[in-house]
């Protein structure tokens, strides 16, 4: 087994699938390798593997070489809440571990950390086209980690909890749509599962995912402005009147590769 075929297998905690993935891949090489290009896009990979929230150090009696830092890149698609159709247009990081339970031996894969920007909203808090240029009226939502990812690529879905941020003079800085105890919650389907290679050479496993299930709950935090908060993202609003629908790249590397001397951690 090739170390891309095992890293991918670990990845994906399925072998199998990692194997359909990669065959579906085009190869490369140093010589055939693109150079890296300013920023992603939506059609493709990454620019770069970006490990940089990745932790230094494992838990106690992991296996280096049994554990990996993985990050999912959401960069495009769009996402329809209530009244508000918004394009991905910034991407999105989540940073995960994935290895095996030193004592158990169980596949475990913990949260790190999620990172995006606020994106503009068209239309404003108001609504009207034109009008998200003015600062009184301009409205940026930023996605945020809810407490909960499960990204089950054998089986084909991704749950994940978000809350989002909304941005606004008017709003104050503690305005959100869903929280930690009432998230957004998406059941994504992984509708279609490819292999990509980035730039810079990295390998990423390519998803585009939906979901229209999903509910959403009224704002919460946004003061005297809630009312019109929720009138303006038609909040709350229920299971089949939203749509999500992503693009994501899911990449990673073995901490062996990453800290060649690192060692089990016994204390």
């Amino acid at each position: 087994m090739s170390s891309m075929f095992k890293r991918l297998a670990v990845l994906s905690l399925s072998a199998g699938l990692a194997a359909a993935a990669l065959s579906a891949a085009p190869a490369a090489s140093a010589e055939t390798a693109p150079k890296p290009s300013a920023q992603a896009t939506a059609d493709g990979p990454p620019a770069t593997l970006d490990l940089s929230d990745c932790p230094d150090v494992l838990p106690v009696g992991a296996d280096p070489a049994n554990w990996y830092c993985n990050v999912l890149v959401t960069s495009g698609g769009r996402m329809k809440i209530g009244n508000i159709d918004q394009q991905i247009t910034a991407p999105m990081r989540i940073t995960l571990l994935a290895g095996y339970d030193p004592k158990t031996g169980a596949e475990i894969s913990k949260f790190v950390k999620m990172r995006s920007t606020a994106m503009s909203v068209a239309g404003g808090a108001l609504g009207v086209p034109g009008t998200e240029g003015i600062p009184l009226f301009a409205l940026k939502v930023k996605p945020q980690y809810a407490g909960k990812i499960d990204l089950d690529i054998p089986n084909r879905k991704t749950r994940l909890a978000l809350k989002l941020k909304l941005v606004n003079q008017l709003l104050g800085d503690t305005c959100y749509v869903g929280s930690n105890a009432a998230p957004i919650s998406l059941d994504l389907d992984l509708k279609e599962i490819t292999g990509a290679s980035g730039p810079d050479g990295t390998f990423w496993v390519k998803i585009n995912s939906t979901d229209d299930t999903f509910a959403v709950p009224k704002t919460n935090g946004c003061g005297f402005a809630a009312p019109i908060a929720d009138l303006r993202g038609g909040l709350p609003s229920a299971s089949g009147a939203n749509h999500a629908q992503l693009t994501s790249y899911f990449g990673g590397k073995g901490y062996s590769e990453m800290y060649p001397k690192m060692g089990v951690r016994r204390k």
